[in-house]
């Protein structure tokens, strides 16, 4: 593991953190490689509910790819594959992850930094916040996957600002075009309702968080490769836990209720 991307545990928290200040945590093979191991630890760990993600320094989220090593990491035979796949693994990890992902946006949101944070289930900012996608300055290209995840939440318009018209999104824009779900003002303010969402979604029931989040990434599939089936599963479980009775129980004797997960 790299020291280039943290990670720790607070209870039902799980923090991954981008750890690059100096380029404004822009994301080096080794920190795409990083990710992968730390969502596999999260995601096989049942105390842990909801994932956080951040840029450490206060200035940057992620500020796009680390441009210093496309010649070392990204030039040589099969090299641009290797790359892209060890980035797509990072991505898909972190959208297909079991737990509700937060994407903390204090700064900085650029390129990879966009794909990550499309990849999370949740977007909260800061007031000083700045999104972009500069692909057309690097020549570069993105894959279904990629371009899809950030369609699903801005769609075709504002994606096409942002990629051919070069445009960068204030947090105020962003927004308005549903790419973050709320603008804070940085520092306190921010940290606070980063603490207390987190805190909330780990609180609350596992398996109603994993059927919702399952059956809306079913919604946005094709209709040949949803499974439908899983979905009334899953919403049958939920109704049967202990976790339901346990809710309904807590709400009537007007005390916080405490899940398991069963």
């Amino acid at each position: 593991m790299t020291d280039k991307i943290l990670s720790r545990k607070d209870g039902p928290i799980g923090h991954m953190i981008f750890n690059n200040p100096d380029k404004l945590n822009a994301i080096s093979l080794e920190m795409w490689e990083g990710m992968s191991t730390i969502m596999a630890d999260f995601e096989s760990d049942p105390v842990i509910r909801v994932i956080v993600i951040s840029g450490a320094g206060g200035v940057s989220f992620i500020a796009g790819a680390d441009v210093s090593k496309y010649e070392e990491e990204r030039m040589g035979e099969n090299a641009q594959e290797h790359y892209a796949q060890t980035g797509e693994r990072g991505l898909s990890a972190i959208y297909n992850s079991t737990k509700v992902t937060i994407a903390a946006i204090d700064g900085w949101c650029i390129g990879g930094g966009i794909s990550v944070a499309v990849s999370c289930d949740l977007r909260y900012c800061s007031s000083k916040s700045k999104f972009g996608q500069p692909a057309m300055r690097y020549g570069i290209g993105y894959r279904y996957k990629s371009l899809s995840r950030l369609v699903d939440i801005i769609g075709v318009p504002a994606s096409k600002d942002m990629l051919l018209g070069g445009l960068q999104f204030t947090a105020e824009e962003a927004y308005a075009k549903g790419l973050v779900g709320r603008v804070l003002a940085e520092g306190e303010e921010f940290d606070a309702f980063i603490k207390k969402t987190a805190s909330q979604i780990a609180g609350g029931a596992p398996l109603t968080a994993e059927q919702i989040k399952y059956t809306l990434a079913t919604i946005l599939k094709d209709p040949a490769d949803r499974d439908l089936a899983k979905c009334e599963e899953m919403f049958q479980t939920c109704y049967a836990s202990s976790d339901y009775k346990e809710g309904i129980r807590a709400f009537a004797e007007k005390r916080k209720p405490v899940f398991t997960g069963s």
